[in-house]
């Protein structure tokens, strides 16, 4: 007996060994995983750039580099001193075999043109996370359009991977830990000379993000990913813009992110959940009816919605001539008649359907000209409007606001027309009497529950700006809770209202500004499915016939800033 109880105990003592040995041994292989940035890229090519020559041959190079790709890790690295962002000092870019640029802007007199040109190209991502951001600081900072930014994010999320920062993307996809110290994160980046580990976390960041977007775009190779994507197999490399393109200048919030994971599937259901942030936005009728307006003698005026349609019958202006579809003949002349192309425009009937992909499960309302403008607009502009109303569904609409905002700031440049700010408010704050109100609101409804120290420190806040008073009353106490805090800022100029004055003066007037929007949706969305005889011109060609007709004064064309028409 004793003998069998020293055997079980000597098996039952091996086994934990022999199992503790095991997981050890797992945790060191796990742990052998993951290799620190300095070890995993000791292979990177870095150049720091502080001469306007030295920046033309680093960008060639980076050109050539980054040919099969189409892309470069993107960064860029800034001081902050006393809570103010300084401007952007260090641009980072990377090519995937490992060439890096580190350009010091802090060092350079101005921009050089090789670097704008390279940021500002189109067919180049600039890949990395919240490049947006950066995006703003470097046109606040140098006026440098950076376009095709990509934050892979996006694909990462499209690829199932959990949408992280740049160190959990890259240690659970490259298995490489990056030193994200905030002794060096936060280090001085205009300093005279960048130390070594400045210069490899710099290089870092951008290099690991085009391994990451690399690693990401080949996963799309896979079929289940084709699958999802409904595309052929093909080779993804030379069709890249087919996946990018929907995400480039486009902000990632982990909100969006979690509810697109199967962007590109007809999935009802996931459309409910994107729609709830828009709830008050999309549409769950349609815009477009496709009744039809008919003049007196039976000639078709123009498209219109059956609430415009039955308005005419119940008004006893127009006749039913059929219900389905339903077609309304006017009693009476119109003002004017459908002419040319611009006037066909108005008789086609539209699809409810998003105009840049084609979803037809929920949209929204696109102002292609946005009202901050339009509002500003002499009536006669304001006609017909519905031209520039488009259909869009949730994540087009939101991708295409992200990209207007650019095509403002370019505009706040140009007529020095500020975008409203905390300092060029409509409306500006008065902190003190806030701080009164908020004071006599707390002795009102909490003087129960104050402690007597916090009691004493929100009367002698009352009583330094009631300076007559040397007590406080239940009526003083009530005439604080309801000051009014804020106040109209006399020196607020809108932005749209001085863009809009701008025009005016220019040769083409506010048509031209019109044909700005236009061509900017145009250029960044990529619609697949416009309307037909959708025109970049369209008011222009709309307002030169009524001028023919006799319609439309000299008079009139100036208020839109237009003259020399005959």
């Amino acid at each position: 007996m004793q003998l069998d109880s020293y055997l079980k105990l000597y098996i039952t003592s091996t086994t934990l060994l022999v199992g503790c040995v095991g997981f050890v041994y797992l945790i060191l292989k796990f742990n052998r995983r993951f290799r620190n940035a300095t070890d995993a890229l000791n292979y990177l090519t870095i150049v720091t750039v502080i001469t306007e020559s030295d920046c033309e041959v680093v960008i060639k190079e980076l050109q050539r580099r980054c040919k099969v790709y189409r892309a470069v890790g993107f960064d860029c690295e800034w001081v902050t001193e006393h809570g103010k962002k300084r401007p952007v000092a260090l641009v980072q870019l990377s090519t995937f075999d490992g060439y890096c640029g580190l350009f010091r802007l802090n060092m350079l007199r101005t921009v050089p043109n090789s670097l704008k040109e390279l940021l500002e190209d189109k067919t180049i991502y600039k890949v990395g996370v919240a490049p947006t951001d950066d995006a703003k600081y470097l046109f606040a900072d140098y006026g440098i359009n950076l376009n095709s930014s990509l934050d892979i994010r996006h694909i990462a999320v499209l690829c199932g991977h959990q949408p992280g920062g740049l160190a959990s993307l890259t240690k659970s996809l490259l298995h490489i830990i990056l030193d994200k110290s905030w002794r060096v994160r936060c280090s001085n980046w205009e300093a005279e000379t960048l130390s070594d580990m400045q210069v490899k976390y710099a290089a870092a960041d951008a290099h690991v993000a085009i391994k990451i977007f690399v690693k990401l775009i080949e996963e799309l190779n896979k079929p289940s990913i084709y699958k999802v994507l409904q595309r052929n197999k093909k080779d993804i490399w030379s069709n890249l813009d087919e996946v990018c393109l929907k995400y480039a200048n486009y902000n990632f919030t982990m909100k969006h992110g979690n509810k697109t994971k199967d962007i590109g599937v007809n999935n009802s259901k996931r459309n409910k959940e994107v729609s709830k942030t828009y709830s008050n936005l999309t549409r769950s009728k349609p815009l477009y009816h496709n009744c039809f307006l008919q003049a007196p003698d039976g000639e078709l005026l123009c498209t219109c919605d059956n609430k415009k349609a039955l308005w005419y019958v119940e008004k006893q202006l127009a006749d039913v001539v059929t219900e389905e579809p339903l077609t309304v003949r006017l009693r009476f002349e119109p003002a004017g008649r459908s002419v040319g192309e611009v006037g066909r425009y108005y008789q086609l009937t539209k699809e409810n359907k998003c105009v840049v992909c084609g979803n037809a499960n929920s949209y929204i309302r696109k102002n292609v000209v946005p009202r901050e403008y339009r509002k500003y607009f002499p009536d006669i502009m304001k006609d017909h409007s519905s031209h520039d109303v488009l259909l869009l569904c949730v994540q087009c609409h939101q991708r295409s606001n992200m990209a207007d905002q650019r095509v403002r700031e370019q505009l706040a440049n140009l007529c020095a027309a500020p975008l409203a700010c905390k300092d060029s408010s409509k409306y500006v704050e008065d902190s003190m009497r806030k701080k009164v109100r908020s004071a006599a609101r707390a002795l009102l409804n909490l003087s129960a529950k104050l402690p007597e120290k916090r009691s004493r420190c929100l009367k002698h806040v009352l009583l330094q700006y009631y300076t007559e008073h040397t007590e406080i009353t239940t009526e003083l106490l009530k005439e604080a809770a309801e000051l009014h805090v804020l106040f109209e800022n006399t020196d607020y100029e809108s932005h749209g209202l001085k863009v809009v004055e701008y025009f005016l003066g220019q040769e083409g007037g506010l048509l031209r500004l019109e044909e700005v929007w236009r061509e900017h949706f145009l250029t960044i969305m990529h619609p697949q499915y416009m309307p037909e005889l959708w025109s970049i011109k369209h008011n222009e060609e709309r307002l030169r016939v009524k001028f023919k007709e006799g319609r439309l004064s000299e008079k009139s064309l100036k208020s839109i800033g237009v003259s020399g028409w005959h």
